[in-house]
């Protein structure tokens, strides 16, 4: 009777301690602390808001109000998927910095395409003044994305519409991880 009564007790004495406790399937929180990917969103959140801060300090005195920003350009000229996922980015950081109003992507590309232009980090002077008129904008913010082997290099510019110079500049440096690198490499 003993023997049958054991297991009973241990059934009972489980199912009243699982019922004060949550149950829970899925992954566990423990190994979060242990293995923290290197990069993420937070961290090229903060990469584009360190960015933005730096280009937006002391700009008082060229009276923006609009902004254009246009895709992070690689070495080739062209637009890898981290050129937009950091144009992206440093729109999100314009926006929450509320310095100046953003162009609507969309409408950026549209505008771009009218022009016969495609995102660059050369522009002319004429360029970007034909793009700052046709978007009603002050300023244009553009930049380059840079694998210089041990980390990627970020930079961005702030250039005047109306007399082409570049009013701030800030570079960052992203860690080279096999993601980040497989961004840079597609387009």
């Amino acid at each position: 009777m003993k023997s049958r009564l054991l297991p009973v007790t241990a059934l009972a004495a489980a199912v009243i301690f699982m019922a004060g406790c949550e149950f829970k399937l899925g992954p566990s929180n423990f190994w979060d602390k242990w293995f923290v990917p290197e990069t993420d969103t937070e961290y090229y959140r903060d990469k584009s808001e360190d960015l933005v801060d730096v280009i937006t300090r002391d700009v008082e005195e060229y009276e923006i109000n609009k902004v254009v920003v246009l895709d992070l350009v690689d070495d080739k000229d062209k637009v890898p998927i981290l050129g937009q996922y950091m144009s992206n980015r440093v729109v999100e950081a314009l926006t929450r910095n509320k310095t100046f109003r953003v162009a609507q992507r969309g409408e950026v590309l549209h505008t771009l395409e009218q022009l016969d232009l495609k995102p660059s980090f050369k522009y002319t002077s004429e360029e970007i003044q034909r793009l700052g008129k046709a978007m009603n904008a002050q300023a244009l913010v553009m930049g380059k994305l840079l694998d210089i082997g041990a980390n990627i290099d970020v930079h961005i510019a702030l250039v005047d519409i109306a007399s082409g110079e570049v009013i701030a500049s800030a570079s960052e440096q992203l860690l080279r991880t096999r993601s980040a690198v497989e961004l840079l490499r597609h387009y």
